[in-house]
């Protein structure tokens, strides 16, 4: 399955681009408004949706995008057309944030999406998009050393937290100190 494409722009076309990579040329279906903010250079994050009659490419400009592309098409009724259009109706983050909120009316003004599955998509995804904190490299491997030790993410996190200095393997020990208590 394709997930990322890099290349040079070959044809801007209605509701798609047509990205060259390595001698081949890629039709992925991206939002006006976004296929025109790509000039000449390409980096999108795909999906690939594959049917009796052919292949999709669905482009996205991050991984955060992506990422809520797939919780959105994990949801019975709602297809990779309107999961993307509602992916590309603001920012991301505001997206999410309307979402969360149980914003509605934000929802169905989204070419497509009806009442009832606004309200499916909120009932199912409004706990799930809880932001976690960014961690770095370090922490992340921490935390997963955490887990692996058998305590939640989220006391992994918790003892985490506030841990500045030292390598992964101090911030663990520390963590533990913390976690002990």
């Amino acid at each position: 399955m394709m997930a990322y494409i890099q290349g040079r722009i070959l044809y801007h076309g209605v509701g798609y681009v047509i990205v060259e990579n390595q001698g081949v040329g890629f039709k992925i279906t991206i939002p006006e408004s976004a296929a025109h903010e790509q000039q000449e250079a390409a980096t999108l994050y795909l999906h690939e949706v594959m049917r009796d009659d052919g292949r999709e490419l669905f482009g996205f400009l991050s991984m955060a995008q992506l990422e809520l592309f797939w919780k959105l098409i994990a949801i019975s009724g709602v297809g990779p057309k309107s999961a993307q259009k509602i992916v590309y109706a603001d920012a991301i983050d505001q997206v999410k944030a309307k979402i969360m909120r149980g914003d509605l009316a934000a929802l169905t003004d989204v070419p497509g999406i009806g009442k009832k599955t606004a309200q499916k998509i909120i009932l199912e995804l409004k706990g799930v998009l809880v932001e976690e904190p960014e961690f770095s490299s370090l922490d992340a491997d921490a935390i997963e050393a955490l887990v692996g030790l058998g305590y939640s993410r989220r006391d992994a996190q918790a003892a985490l937290s506030g841990i500045d200095e030292g390598d992964t393997e101090s911030r663990i020990r520390l963590a533990l100190k913390r976690l002990s208590r």
